[in-house]
């Protein structure tokens, strides 16, 4: 039986070539599905501008239980770095988890 590729020195070369392209060849597929997340970014605001889509052809109804404005959040300010610091982690995780979630982040003792 004949190897495609010779266990030779020069089948190592060759090896290694075809390695070094199919990298790049790797390389470009990976950049070609990260260029897609900018389109699914475009997709996703069109569909926040218009509502969200119901089930069974419903329409989007203001006023049914779903806001479209952030979480409202009251910070005491305080005099300690770390509850400035709570402050500023639970801001960041009420922009990030959405209005219809409930976070409480407090300070451990």
């Amino acid at each position: 039986m004949n190897a495609i590729i010779p266990d030779t020195l020069a089948g190592a070369l060759i090896l290694s070539i075809i390695d070094f392209f199919l990298s790049f060849v790797i390389i470009a597929g990976i950049g070609v599905v990260l260029a897609f997340f900018p389109l699914l970014n475009r997709f996703a605001s069109a569909e926040d501008k218009h509502g969200h889509k119901h089930s069974h052809g419903k329409k989007h109804v203001h006023g049914h239980g779903h806001s479209a404005l952030p979480a409202a959040a009251s910070v005491t300010p305080a005099g300690n770095a770390a509850d400035q610091h709570v402050a500023a982690i639970s801001a960041a995780v009420a922009v990030v988890v959405g209005p219809h979630k409930i976070v409480q982040i407090e300070r451990a003792n």
